[in-house]
């Protein structure tokens, strides 16, 4: 009842068999060119005592226009945004696609996913990476970075002041989360034809039959420099038509999501009575 976005199927992923009992790998997202970046949240990764990756991340202004056609289904993004999906947009979301099947040929059981922009305190973001693979069944998905207040609901206690929420509203953002391989298997599966950007992937945790959790207060922020990936002014489409499917897209989304992570807390609720 809860699918009405994401309905293809892809298999042409690798997995690797087996996994690492409670193992989290690092994997660090960044353009090639992007050295600045990479010297800047580099110590703070390292910091983190995890094995890390770097992931060369795709560089949206490369792509053609039939690779872009082939990949996005513009009207459907044009539908839900009232814009084509920009570059840097695309771009993003295949980097996290290329971190998300790096991690599944690993042999770790979780991986720590960072855009290059992030700032963090190390110590904190590990002990919370810990105390949340002790709570690894209250979530799939755990993000440290967000923007919007997304109204959260306290699910557990994680680190001294910091707790894992569910969230009724919409929060947004995918500069570093933690997540699991079911997780990242079903976001995978569903990721082609790329119809809405990547953080509104895995905030549609319904879509998936997953957890989509956050740690409050946040412990991550991203704050480096502008942003590379709104590298293009951007047309917006104000038909009525547009509009109206825009409204729809999102009252239906905000309605679901507030139900699913309802029904999500209050089982939680029951299931520790």
């Amino acid at each position: 009842m809860f699918n009405f976005l994401f309905n293809n199927f892809r298999s042409d992923f690798k997995i690797h068999a087996e996994f690492v009992p409670n193992s989290v790998g690092v994997f660090l997202i960044n353009l090639d060119r992007a050295t600045e970046r990479l010297a800047f949240v580099k110590p703070n990764i390292d910091q983190l005592n995890l094995p890390v990756e770097k992931i060369s991340a795709i560089d949206g202004n490369l792509l053609t226009e039939e690779e872009i056609r082939e990949i996005c289904d513009q009207k459907q993004f044009k539908k839900y945004f009232k814009m084509l999906p920009e570059r840097g947009t695309i771009g993003c979301s295949l980097s996290h696609e290329k971190a998300l099947e790096r991690f599944l040929e690993s042999e770790y059981e979780f991986a720590l996913i960072f855009e290059d922009d992030v700032v963090f305190n190390p110590h904190e973001l590990r002990e919370c990476v810990n105390k949340a693979i002790e709570k690894k069944n209250l979530w799939d998905i755990l993000s440290f970075e967000m923007i919007h207040d997304g109204l959260p609901l306290k699910v557990a206690d994680l680190y001294e002041d910091k707790w894992i929420s569910f969230y009724l509203t919409s929060v947004k953002h995918s500069g570093c989360y933690l997540i699991n391989r079911d997780a990242a298997k079903k976001l995978l599966e569903k990721f082609y034809p790329i119809i809405v950007p990547l953080d509104h992937y895995f905030t549609a945790s319904w879509e998936f039959d997953i957890k989509f959790a956050g740690v409050e207060p946040r412990v991550v922020k991203q704050n480096f420099g502008s942003s590379q990936i709104k590298s293009e002014s951007t047309k917006k489409f104000n038909s009525w038509k547009i509009k109206l499917s825009n409204a729809v897209f999102n009252t239906r989304r905000a309605i679901v999501g507030f139900v699913y992570n309802l029904y999500l807390f209050i089982r939680n609720l029951i299931s520790n009575k």
